[in-house]
C-alpha cells in the first residue's frame, strides 16, 4: 500500500548524486583523451546551439554526454540550467550542489555563487519522497526507474522530478512488488509505503522417479497337444469289410452246400447195403462228394476271411478314438440266407 499527502499516485525518480545526472553508463572502452576532448566540444557546441534555439529536450542529453567524456564545471552548470528548463527541478538542484562544490574547490568565487543561489532557489520548490518499510527484509532491493537505490534510502526524505516513475522492491525468496507513481510539477511531501513481501512459491519438490519393479513371469506348463490319432486306414477298412465279406460268403455257401451233401448222402445210403452201393449210385456219390468238398472249402474259406476281417476291425480300432460304441458281430439268419451283422 501506498500513501502520499498528494491527491496523485505518485512514481518517483530521485535524483540523489549529482553523478546520476551527470554521466550515463557505458559499456565501451573509452576512447582515447584527444578524442573524447574532441568529441566532448563538439557535444558542448551542438548541445549550446539548441539550448539557444529553446530545444531543451535535445540539449540536455548532448550536455550530459559532454560533461562524461570531459567532466568540466562550465558544462556542468550549463547541464543544470537545461535540466531546470526541462523541469527536472530535483536533477538541476544536484547538478547545481554538485557544481558549488566543484567551483569552490576550483576557487570560481562567481560561479560557485549562481550555483548556491540556484540552489537555494529550486531547494523551495522540491518535491521530496520518503520510502517507508516495516522490518524490511534480508537482501532488500530497491529500484527507481530501473536506478538502484541503497537500502539506506528508506526513511530518507528525497528529491524527485516530476513525472510517471516505477518503484521496485525484491529479496531473496520474496515476490516482487512495483509500484507506479505520477508526480506533479507542485511542490508536496510524498510518503511510499512498501508493504511486507509476499514469500514466493516454493515449488513442489519432483518426486522421485521409481524404479519399476520386475515382475516375475510365471511360464505356465505349455499343455502338452494331444495328437488324436490317425483315423482308421484305408486297407484296415479293406481288410474289415473284404474279410468279413468273404468270410460270411464262405459260411454260407458251406452251409448251403453241407446241408445238400448231407440230405444227398442219406439218399444214397438207402440205395446201399453194409457200405455197397450199386453202380447206379456212382454219379449220386460223386456229386455228394463234390458238394461236400465244397461245403469243405467254403467254410474254410469263410473262416479265413472271417479272421481276416477280425484282423481288420481290430486294427481299425486301435487308429480311431473311442466313441464309447463297441464293434459287434452278429450271425444273421433269414429266410433263404445266412449272414453275419456287424456295427463299428
Amino acid at each position: 500500500m501506498m500513501t502520499a499527502r498528494s491527491p496523485h499516485l505518485l512514481a518517483s525518480a530521485l535524483t540523489l548524486a549529482a553523478s546520476l545526472a551527470l554521466s550515463s553508463t557505458s559499456a565501451a572502452a573509452p576512447p582515447p583523451i584527444v578524442e573524447r576532448t574532441a568529441v566532448a566540444e563538439a557535444l558542448f557546441q551542438q548541445a549550446r546551439d539548441l539550448f539557444k534555439q529553446t530545444h531543451y529536450a535535445e540539449a540536455c542529453p548532448k550536455f550530459a554526454e559532454s560533461q562524461r567524456l570531459e567532466p568540466k564545471l562550465g558544462t556542468l552548470l550549463n547541464l543544470a540550467v537545461c535540466n531546470e528548463k526541462l523541469g527536472k527541478i530535483a536533477t538541476a538542484w544536484a547538478e547545481y550542489t554538485s557544481a558549488a562544490v566543484i567551483a569552490r574547490r576550483e576557487g570560481a568565487k562567481e560561479r560557485e555563487d549562481f550555483a548556491r543561489e540556484q540552489v537555494a532557489t529550486l531547494g523551495k520548490q522540491l518535491t521530496r519522497v520518503t520510502l517507508r518499510m516495516s522490518l524490511p527484509p534480508a537482501g532488500l532491493s530497491l529500484t527507481l526507474d530501473d536506478q538502484p537505490l541503497d537500502r539506506a534510502a528508506l526513511s530518507t526524505s528525497l528529491p524527485i522530478d516530476p513525472g510517471q516513475h516505477t518503484l521496485t522492491a525484491t529479496a531473496p525468496g520474496m515476490i516482487a512488488w512495483s509500484t507506479g507513481i505520477t508526480v506533479t510539477p507542485l511542490r508536496t511531501d510524498l510518503d511510499v509505503l512498501i508493504p511486507p513481501l509476499a514469500p514466493a512459491p516454493v515449488a513442489a519438490p519432483t518426486p522421485p522417479i521409481a524404479t519399476p519393479v520386475p515382475t516375475a513371469i510365471v511360464l505356465a506348463p505349455k499343455p502338452t497337444a494331444v495328437e488324436a490319432p490317425p483315423p482308421p486306414s484305408n486297407v484296415a477298412r479293406l481288410l474289415m469289410y473284404a474279410g468279413f465279406s468273404v468270410g460270411a460268403a464262405g459260411i454260407l455257401i458251406g452251409a448251403i452246400t453241407g446241408v445238400v451233401t448231407l440230405v444227398r448222402a442219406d439218399d444214397i445210403r438207402t440205395q446201399c447195403l453194409n457200405d455197397h452201393c450199386a453202380a447206379t449210385q456212382e454219379d449220386a456219390i460223386a456229386s455228394a462228394t463234390t458238394l461236400a468238398n465244397v461245403s469243405n472249402t467254403s467254410l474254410l474259406l469263410g473262416g479265413v476271411g472271417a479272421g481276416i476281417g477280425l484282423g481288420g476291425l481290430l486294427w481299425s480300432r486301435s487308429r480311431a478314438p473311442s466313441t464309447g460304441a463297441a464293434a459287434s458281430i452278429t450271425p444273421t439268419i433269414g429266410a433263404g440266407f445266412l449272414g453275419l451283422r456287424g456295427s463299428f
